[in-house]
């Protein structure tokens, strides 16, 4: 009776384990749903990751959280304002989708007024970070299978609290395979790098290469220019930067660094 009690104990878990259904009750629209965020944060394929996005729109025009994401991704003020406008209408309720669709407005108007080139106040900034790491903290202790929410926390204990916070969070984890997606690996090289620690900044690219079957997914150059950028090494950084956009010309992250290596650039001759 025990031994049974032990074998059936793993299966027991798993069908415990809660499923977030994201506000959606069409099961295709919730897999283009997911397909983008593996796109985005796993392999930096953000053009694809648009395209998914936009499908599980089309799938289910209601689907609140997906038209968040087409917002935050798209490049088209006009089409960034309309989306804004209509999900902020939405009555909020005590559901997790509106806790977590309240987060993503906040970080869609903050996209949009720096790709605007506007002044965002602290304030704001410190109010949405506030927002998202009360919101995120209750989703991830409510689903800790969701890879996603857990990766988009661990940005925000990095945005308040640093990047050695951050590690620390991701440390805590163990080394589920489960959860230790290829975006967090990537993290941990960018993390690493900003501490300065170059020897274990490369061990994670390394093991991102290793984990990833192909060395063209953008988030490899992209992870390796940003190792490049922390060690002061512009030339080599502005060139993987420039690969990254090469196989991915709407990775918005690769954009706002190869920025940041022009500046720096810039300084240096002066």
């Amino acid at each position: 009776m025990i031994l049974l009690f032990f074998l059936f104990l793993p299966l027991l878990s798993l069908a415990q384990a809660p499923i977030f259904d994201y506000g959606t009750k069409s099961d295709e629209a919730r897999k283009a749903y997911q397909t983008g965020w593996k796109q985005i944060l796993d392999l930096g394929q953000w053009t694809k990751a648009e395209e998914s996005y936009r499908e599980a729109v089309r799938l289910d025009p209601e689907f609140q959280l997906a038209w968040a994401q087409v917002g935050r991704i798209s490049n088209d003020p006009a089409e960034r304002a309309s989306i804004y406008t209509k999900l902020k209408s939405i009555q909020a309720d005590s559901s997790w989708e509106s806790k977590l669709l309240k987060v993503y407005l906040g970080s869609l108007q903050l996209i949009d007024a720096r790709d605007r080139g506007q002044a965002i106040a602290p304030e704001q900034v410190k109010h949405f970070y506030k927002i998202s790491l009360t919101n995120f903290s209750k989703l991830r202790e409510s689903f800790p299978d969701e890879s996603y929410i857990n990766a988009e926390y661990i940005e925000v204990i990095h945005g308040i609290y640093g990047a050695k916070a951050a590690l620390d969070s991701i440390e805590l984890q163990g080394n589920s395979e489960r959860k230790f997606t290829p975006f967090l690996v990537s993290y941990k090289s960018h993390l690493w790098a900003e501490l300065k620690d170059f020897d274990k900044a490369n061990e994670a690219l390394v093991a991102l290469k290793t984990q990833l079957s192909d060395a063209n997914f953008p988030i490899i150059p992209f992870t390796e220019a940003n190792l490049f950028f922390e060690e002061g090494k512009l030339i080599q950084a502005e060139k993987l930067v420039n690969q990254t956009l090469l196989a991915d010309p709407k990775h918005t992250l690769a954009k706002r660094l190869k920025k940041q290596i022009q500046d720096q650039m810039e300084n240096h001759k002066d």
